[in-house]
């Protein structure tokens, strides 16, 4: 069997605070990474435990470059670097048998979670695909599930593991550590954590919740922080400006569909470091 592993860091048990997911910060460097690669070690000894013939590994948080390639498990391979590629997750097709979502938060919104957001805190404040508000989880589900991949094991804070089982069912979900709020938390022991996602991805191997099916045509729907990402996110061929901050895009073809969300997130991506820089003012003030 065939293990897809996509690995954020805002869920990984012992991250506490935003300097540890920041690239570049010595925290990020020093602790961040390191906890976030055991994590995934921890995993891949559990699917190989479990029957994998193989595990890809994604690098899902910010610039991709957070696992410790020298220190991951040398039967898995890594998909690495910048996250803007032509598909959310490389190489997945339907010869992959299970998707583990690791080390994932909340959507954006939900009380009690850590670092809940969608895709980006400077741009997003809802995303719906065929009209269920989702978050990363649903996002990375969905589109496996049109590849005919079921989501077997989902590890983060409490909310994160809730909302996916939620959304998916019954599968393996290993809660690490339980928000109080957005930046406060209370998180277990690492190396505790580690015994229990092993055993998990191990449990994953012969269980999961079926693949989600989705229907055609797939409506993309964005509901930006502010107008002017919408502004330029419209600018997306052939999607539909359907109020001051919300983009849709529809297709048939869900390659097609899940491309077009990519592109709009990092066209409004411009807009928003645009505005925290400073260059749209009125006057003296920053609008």
């Amino acid at each position: 069997m065939n293990v897809y592993i996509v690995i954020d860091m805002e869920g990984v048990a012992g991250v506490t605070h935003g300097s540890m997911i920041r690239t570049g910060h010595v925290e990020w460097r020093d602790r961040g990474t390191r906890l976030m690669t055991a994590e995934a070690n921890a995993a891949i000894e559990g699917a190989f435990l479990g029957g994998a013939s193989s595990v890809l590994v994604k690098d899902g948080h910010d610039s991709g470059q957070n696992i410790r390639r020298e220190d991951l498990d040398p039967r898995a391979e890594l998909v690495t670097g910048n996250s803007v590629t032509v598909g959310l997750m490389p190489g997945l097709d339907s010869t992959f048998d299970k998707l583990f979502l690791m080390g994932f938060h909340a959507k954006m919104g939900t009380r009690f979670a850590q670092f809940d957001h969608t895709i980006s805190t400077a741009t997003i404040n809802n995303l719906s695909i065929n009209n269920i508000v989702v978050g990363e989880i649903g996002m990375y589900g969905m589109l496996a599930g049109l590849r005919g991949v079921s989501v077997a094991l989902t590890t983060g804070d409490g909310p994160a593991v809730d909302e996916s089982l939620d959304l998916f069912g019954a599968h393996q979900g290993v809660r690490v550590k339980q928000g109080l709020g957005r930046f406060a938390v209370r998180t277990f022991n690492p190396a505790q954590v580690l015994t229990q996602i092993t055993e998990g991805a191990k449990n994953a191997m012969d269980n999961g919740a079926p693949p989600l099916e989705i229907s055609l045509p797939v409506t993309i729907s964005i509901d930006f922080l502010r107008s002017a990402e919408a502004d330029m996110a419209e600018m997306v061929p052939g999607s539909l400006r359907s109020s001051a901050r919300t983009v849709q895009y529809v297709h048939e073809d869900p390659d097609t569909a899940f491309q077009a969300l990519q592109a709009m997130v990092a066209l409004a991506g411009i807009a928003a470091s645009r505005w925290a820089s400073g260059l749209y003012k009125s006057g003296d003030s920053v609008v």
